[in-house]
């Protein structure tokens, strides 16, 4: 699946469809026509999460020029100076969807607690043949982390020559809650209070990440 930041627009073009294409683009960056029958699957995770592995993602990879402590990159994460920037107006964004574009809104940590049932979700949002509880198991199964880590088609293996060897690996853990690993109680609350201020007036919930 080509990520369209780092695709050439022939490769793009040239794609037969259904095209099935990748983006870290806010949503104002997001391309969008209405006479084109788009469908958008968005994906969230907790940003105390998502601030962990930012992190080890650009101290891995030297295009970032970055090896500051967690600490100075939480702060950063909260001031919106990281890649993709505030993760906070990114998710609301697409939530709100002012476009009312297609777009499936999921989470992360659902997807962890009940696998068959995101798949089988997804499955139905893109209209594609039904899916028994069965099937969908499997593609849970061939999707899981530890699958994924293991698969060149998805572990990114062949940019290693341009990571950092005394890093952690592109694919590192993909759990939920690691972030109580590297957060100090003052550093989550910041987070916390972010999120409830800029999710105040959204029904969108990510208090499964407290302390």
């Amino acid at each position: 699946m080509p990520w369209l930041e780092n695709t050439p627009n022939e490769v793009v073009d040239a794609m037969s469809g259904p095209r099935y294409i990748k983006t870290h683009n806010n949503y104002d960056w997001v391309a969008y026509d209405s006479a084109v029958p788009c469908k958008y699957v968005y994906i969230a995770r907790n940003p105390k999460d998502v601030c962990v592995s930012l992190w080890h993602h650009c101290k891995g990879f030297s295009v970032f020029e970055y090896d500051g402590p967690f600490e100075e990159f939480a702060e950063l994460f909260l001031q919106g100076k990281v890649e993709s920037s505030d993760w906070w107006e990114h998710v609301r964004d697409f939530y709100k969807n002012k476009r009312d574009m297609n777009v499936l809104f999921m989470k992360y940590e659902d997807m962890h607690s009940d696998g068959v049932a995101a798949i089988k979700k997804l499955n139905d949002f893109c209209s594609l043949p039904p899916l028994t509880d069965e099937m969908a198991a499997r593609v849970v199964e061939l999707s899981a982390f530890k699958s994924m880590k293991t698969d060149p088609k998805s572990n990114y293996s062949w940019l290693d020559d341009v990571r950092k060897k005394d890093q952690a690996p592109f694919m590192r853990k993909g759990t939920v809650g690691d972030w109580a690993n590297h957060f100090s109680p003052e550093m989550a609350a910041k987070f916390d209070e972010k999120t409830q201020r800029m999710f105040a007036d959204l029904d969108l919930d990510f208090s499964c990440d407290k302390l």
